[in-house]
């Protein structure tokens, strides 16, 4: 399961976080929910039904759903340029092209991981120097590419 820019364990702490009732399932409702936070609010549960064919995700079906439905890593390259650019826009709070700390933790809190945002402070910042290739204290839109395609 490839889950690129979100990893595996941030996605398996996010479902956790979705499945209120601990029954191993997130329901259709809670997918919209964090498709929304993640601003891909563009599907109605009963539009994701349909697409899912169920009513409630396990760990599995949400993994699969993540990479299929929100990376398209299956889709072609214009269709893969328009997830990334989608995905970069989530991150990019303030719109102006590029990712600092602030946004990324701004974000974290935005899908529940408030208390994980703030211990983080200086994880995001380290996120972001990770991937800064010109150093200037951001991510832009390409090296937010680079990263997500391991380039």
């Amino acid at each position: 399961m490839d889950c690129s820019f979100i990893s595996r364990d941030d996605l398996q702490r996010m479902f956790k976080k979705l499945d209120k009732n601990q029954d191993g399932l997130v329901t259709l409702d809670e997918l919209h929910w964090i498709l929304e936070k993640l601003g891909w609010p563009e599907h109605t549960p009963d539009e994701l039904e349909l697409i899912v064919g169920k009513q409630s995700l396990d760990i599995d079906e949400f993994l699969r759903f993540y990479n299929d439905a929100v990376l398209d890593s299956k889709g072609t390259k214009k269709t893969t340029d328009e997830a990334i650019a989608r995905a970069f826009s989530v991150f990019d709070v303030n719109g102006d092209g590029y990712i600092s700390a602030e946004e990324l933790r701004d974000v974290l809190e935005r899908l529940g991981f408030e208390e994980e945002a703030r211990a983080w402070d200086w994880d995001c910042g380290r996120m972001i120097r990770v991937h800064d290739k010109n150093l200037d204290g951001f991510v832009d839109f390409e090296e937010f590419k680079n990263m997500i395609l391991h380039v």
